[in-house]
This record gives structure tokens, sequence and C-alpha cells, in this order.
């Protein structure tokens, strides 16, 4: 919680009350009512309210409101993921008073996701305060409101939990190959939980062959308007045969029936991927950001 701000007027002082403090439950009709002012830039912390509330353990994260005059105008998950959603005209003053929550109450915060100048300008204010960046990855944000091809034929699923194996081993080999590890090393049972986790949600699309996944992709965020879609991978042995194509075709021609948009981000170098999106319908919107930083400890 932080004191009022006077600001003075054509001679006048007039008071400017400035807070940021964790969320209530009372709080959450005013988010949601926030939130939904732009679909696309809060698609992450809406798509996470509607399926978890404000205080679920999968958050990973503790949800903080910044409020103007009483009024709520930004809002971060401040945690593993941290994600920002504030109205322009607050944004400054937003970001500063949300990198203070991070610092005064000794916030987990392994990497800031977003707009690449609101993530750059939250780093600068963490660096201030103390909390270093690690590394940085830049992104491109493609958005889709329209499908580009017809739907050749129907092949893909919503996996289920009878073939939470390959799905399983199908994230593996993907995160695998984006960064050298194994996730079912280290934690092998949390692992497993969140991949059934994904799929008890119906969020999880795949092309089976003979048993084994061949394509995968999940809508990692969901809300009325708009879905992010994350982890688009064919298996090896099956690119350049045009199967992710057809797959994520047909995904959203189904999606598209149901939301006004879809979103993705792709990183520069990945020149494969972000052809096959614009060959199937996305767009190129912005640049975003993911900001690792380093622990609190370390400076």
């Amino acid at each position: 919680m932080f004191a009022n701000h006077l600001f003075a007027f054509e001679g006048k002082q007039a008071i400017r009350v400035q807070t940021a403090r964790e969320l209530l439950e009372t709080d959450l009709p005013a988010a949601m009512q926030l939130l939904a002012e732009n679909p696309l830039r809060a698609v992450h912390l809406r798509g996470m309210l509607l399926d978890n509330g404000l205080s679920h353990p999968s958050n990973r994260g503790r949800f903080y409101g910044y409020f103007e005059n009483h009024q709520l105008v930004g809002i971060a998950l401040l945690g593993h993921a941290t994600m920002l959603y504030i109205r322009p005209e607050a944004e400054a003053e937003a970001l500063r008073y949300f990198a203070q929550q991070v610092v005064e109450n000794n916030l987990t915060c392994n990497v800031v996701f977003g707009p690449k100048a609101q993530v750059e300008a939250f780093g600068a204010h963490l660096t201030e305060l103390g909390r270093a960046t690690k590394m940085v990855r830049d992104f491109g944000w493609f958005v889709c409101t329209k499908a580009k091809q017809p739907v050749a034929s129907l092949q893909i699923q919503r996996a289920n939990l009878e073939e939470l194996e390959p799905v399983a081993t199908a994230q593996a080999e993907m995160f695998k190959e984006a960064t050298g590890t194994d996730p079912r090393v280290a934690d092998p049972e949390g692992f497993v939980r969140r991949v059934a986790e994904r799929i008890e949600r119906h969020r999880t699309w795949i092309k089976l062959d003979a048993g084994e996944v061949v394509f995968k992709t999940e809508l990692q965020c969901v809300t009325p308007e708009a879905v992010y879609l994350e982890g688009v991978w064919t298996r090896e042995g099956q690119r350049e045969k045009g199967v992710a194509t057809n797959c994520l075709n047909e995904l959203m021609h189904r999606l598209l029936k149901q939301h006004s948009m879809l979103c993705l981000a792709v990183e520069p170098e990945e020149e494969a991927a972000r052809k096959l999106y614009e060959q199937v319908g996305f767009q190129y919107a912005e640049e975003y950001q993911a900001r690792y930083l380093k622990p609190a400890e370390s400076k």
C-alpha cells in the first residue's frame, strides 16, 4: 500500500489517491470488467481468472491491483509467470507500483511476459529495486481473425485421459527440443499432473497415428473473445509434409466458430513456424518479450 499523492491544478491542490494491493474476491467483478476492455492484450489474465479465480495454486502467483481514486485501472499476476494489464494512461505509474510490490513482498518472479515496451519498462523498475535480469527473449505476437484455407479433412481430436501417456511423451519431447532438458527428470509427477490438468480442461488437441501423437497444440488461455495457442508441435519425421498446416487450419476453423480471434507468440528465429502461421491466416501484430529474472538473492 502506498501513500496518496497531491497534484496542483491552477493554484489548487487535487488529491490523487494511488494504491496497489493484492486483489480480494470482492474485487473480482471489477477485475473482469477491466480485462474485458481489451480481449487480446488481457487474454492471459482473463483466461486464468475464468479458469481458476484469484487464488488457485495453478496461478502460481498472486493477483494485485493498481487503483487510482479507488478505481481499478491495472492488474498484475505477480509470480512464476508475471503478466500485466493496465489502462494506457495509468501504465507508467502502475508499473512502478507493481515492481515495488514484487520487492516489498519478496515475491518469486521468474519471467515477465507481455508487450515488449511494457515488459522493458517494468524490468527497468525492477532493476532499480535490485531485481536483475538474467535473459531476454523477444517474440512476434501474431493474431488471426479468419482462417485462410478451407478444411481439407478432419483429423484432429481433443485429447482425453486415455491418451495421457502419448500426450505427456510428446509434451516432454517438445520441451526437450526447445530447452535441452527433459521435464520428466526434475519433477515427473508434477509434469504428468500438469499435462493431465490441461487434458481434463479439454485444452489439448492432437492428431494420433498408430497410438503416437504426431501433432499437438494447447489452448493455453481461453476467453469468450480470444484464444491463446501454445505448444504447437509436430513429431520429427512428420514435418514438412503438411501435417501441421492441415491440423492447425482445422483447429482454427473450429475455434473461430466460437471466438473472434486467435493469438500466439513466435520467436524471430522460428522462421518455419512463422511461415506456417502466416500461411494459415495469422498476421504479425506487435513485439512481445519474455524477461527472465535472477532470483531475489542474486544481484
